[in-house]
């Protein structure tokens, strides 16, 4: 933002010649401040490039370490046979594994039951014929009895005492059925599954129905019998989570198994691919001729050394794979990667052609030693971390520079204002005198003009007609 300079308002005949002064004077003040605000610009700008570099070297870093993690898990992947019956929701496993789920004769369930008998309204129809009724859960009392006395004893109080019990395990509600003359009904349901019979015990009676007591997933898992509250099943199987979702006929086995898989080595190293390249397209712009403002910028060469180290990775070991080349990995002129997935160009080894001895051998080549392939992400993080890394330095280094600018453009501008004020003053000041003088040459000339009128009988500015000369005698 540039200064404004003030309306010079003058009444001498030089008014516009000191405006011209005030102008060009804030003029020459603005200068050093417009050169601190493209400094400020192009420090912002500069901040906003080594953004986004954070971003797609965090992004790098991250398929790293994934592809670190695919081939020290030898790429298994979980799968099941029949997933309207099982769903695998991880696979932690670091070696191939097979399980048999069988005989799944029930899904865990959510125990609900309603009154057995409806009331004509939720607050003045009586529930209980005794003074208290007491909540059961699981064939256990929950909470203390609950006291019916003629200002508690109807729905609405009761629902609202079942739900002041801490850690019931159960939510209480009312139905309205809105048909014949008892229309109200009391509902509650258990807040997780799991077989948990609920019952509301008045006296010896039972006023709740039973027909919904919940249930347990019972199932097998190669042949041994397994009970769970939950159909989401963590603890059982090893290395390995699953879901029940269906039950299965008795001769039904659904087959859950974590092996390799070469397509998820293939997706890891396309993604690296992907997310590399991210980072050559924006250093590639901070270099060479039509480089951006981020050009001989320390930043720029130390990423570019650690993407070599990438590319480079050997490995310690000595299998048929020793290079990310064997694996379909090529860098062209411009250092963009190709995955070469399926290839024709023999001068290319592509992915898809690796034996499955090749394939073992790359999850072998990437994992290899303790200064795995993985490992190398910390070559990244150096950079990329939002809290420590390089770049971040480099930003905080931004933001102090832009402070102290910000700092030094409102001096300046402040400076510059009051210069403008002073001046303005002082000008007006010297156009008031200028008008004065004017004023005061204009009385002289009056006077000097009266003065050769009376004295010669002509007029200083027509002397033609009066002078001496013309009325004389011929």
């Amino acid at each position: 933002m540039g200064l404004t300079p003030l309306t010079f308002t003058g009444v001498s005949q030089f008014s516009n010649d000191f405006q011209t002064i005030l102008t060009r004077a804030v003029a020459i003040a603005q200068l050093p401040i417009t050169a601190l605000q493209n400094k400020q610009s192009d420090i912002l700008q500069e901040k906003q490039l080594t953004t986004g570099l954070e971003s797609v070297v965090a992004d790098l870093a991250t398929s790293v370490t994934n592809l670190g993690n695919v081939a020290a898990t030898q790429g298994l992947a979980g799968s099941s046979s029949d997933t309207t019956k099982v769903v695998i929701n991880s696979t932690t496993t670091a070696t191939p594994v097979t399980y048999a789920i069988s005989n799944i004769s029930s899904l865990a369930k959510t125990a609900s039951e309603s009154t057995q008998n409806g009331y004509a309204d939720t607050t003045t129809a009586t529930v209980a014929s005794s003074g208290s009724v007491q909540l059961m859960v699981g064939g256990k009392a929950v909470g203390s009895a609950i006291t019916m006395d003629a200002a508690h004893n109807n729905l609405t109080a009761l629902r609202d005492a079942i739900n002041a019990i801490p850690n019931s395990g159960v939510t209480a509600t009312i139905l309205t059925t809105g048909t014949g003359a008892t229309p109200d009904y009391l509902s509650i349901s258990a807040t997780a599954t799991g077989q948990n019979a609920i019952q509301l015990m008045d006296g010896a009676t039972n006023l709740l129905t039973s027909a919904n007591p919940g249930a347990n997933a019972d199932f097998y898992v190669n042949g041994a019998h397994v009970t769970s509250a939950t159909n989401n099943i963590q603890a059982v199987v090893p290395g390995m989570t699953f879901t029940l979702v269906g039950e299965t006929a008795t001769d039904q086995t659904v087959t859950l198994s974590a092996s390799s898989n070469s397509s998820t080595l293939a997706t890891a190293l396309q993604d690296f691919a992907t997310k590399y390249n991210a980072v050559v397209s924006q250093l590639n712009a901070q270099i060479g001729p039509a480089a951006g403002m981020l050009s001989g910028n320390h930043l720029i060469y130390s990423i570019q050394n650690a993407l070599r180290g990438l590319v480079n990775y050997a490995g310690t070991g000595s299998g048929a794979i020793t290079s990310l080349a064997a694996l379909g990995i090529s860098l062209d002129s411009s250092g963009t990667m190709t995955f070469n997935q399926t290839s024709t160009d023999l001068q290319k080894p592509a992915f898809n052609s690796l034996s499955s001895s090749q394939i073992a051998a790359a999850f072998s080549f990437l994992s290899s030693g303790k200064n795995n392939f993985g490992a190398l992400v910390s070559t990244l993080t150096q950079y990329s971390d939002p809290l420590t890394g390089a770049i971040k330095a480099q930003q905080n280094q931004y933001d102090a520079t832009d402070k102290e600018l910000t700092n030094q453009i409102k001096a300046l501008t402040d400076h510059a204002n009051q210069m403008q004020t002073t001046l303005t003053a002082k000008l007006q000041a010297a156009d008031a005198q200028l008008a004065a003088m004017q004023s005061q040459q204009q009385m002289l000339t009056s006077t000097v003009q009266a003065l050769n009128f009376a004295s010669y009988g002509y007029s200083s500015t027509n002397n033609s007609m009066f002078s001496p000369s013309s009325s004389s005698g011929g």
